[in-house]
């Protein structure tokens, strides 16, 4: 059974502090070292509301989505960590997307 997770950085703040910039490959190498596989979607934050994201996408925060899947949750728990030790500390969503990114966050 494949069990996934998603994570979020907020890219500009990402920059603005580390001077880093999210990078598809130095993702895909932290995670063939972990056995895993993680997709990226650029997206934007901050609004409650479907009618409020449409009329105010402009102003929103950018993120970055990363989304880790594996076949267990310990090579899950070692993407996340490879990607912690690169960029630092992640963001998590409510509910059952992120669920098993909370049990590790806290973790290094």
């Amino acid at each position: 059974m494949t069990l996934s997770t998603t994570i979020y950085y907020f890219v500009n703040d990402l920059f603005r502090l580390r001077g880093q910039r999210i990078t598809i490959k130095d993702l895909e190498e932290i995670a063939i070292r972990a056995g895993s596989k993680v997709t990226t979607i650029p997206d934007k934050i901050g609004a409650p509301g479907f009618i409020s994201k449409a009329i105010v996408k402009a102003y929103q925060i950018d993120i970055m989505r990363i989304t880790v899947e594996a076949e267990g949750e310990d090579a899950i728990r070692e993407t996340l960590r490879g990607i912690k030790a690169l960029y630092g500390p992640y963001e998590t969503f409510r509910g059952k997307e992120s669920s098993i990114a909370k049990k590790y966050k806290d973790l290094s």
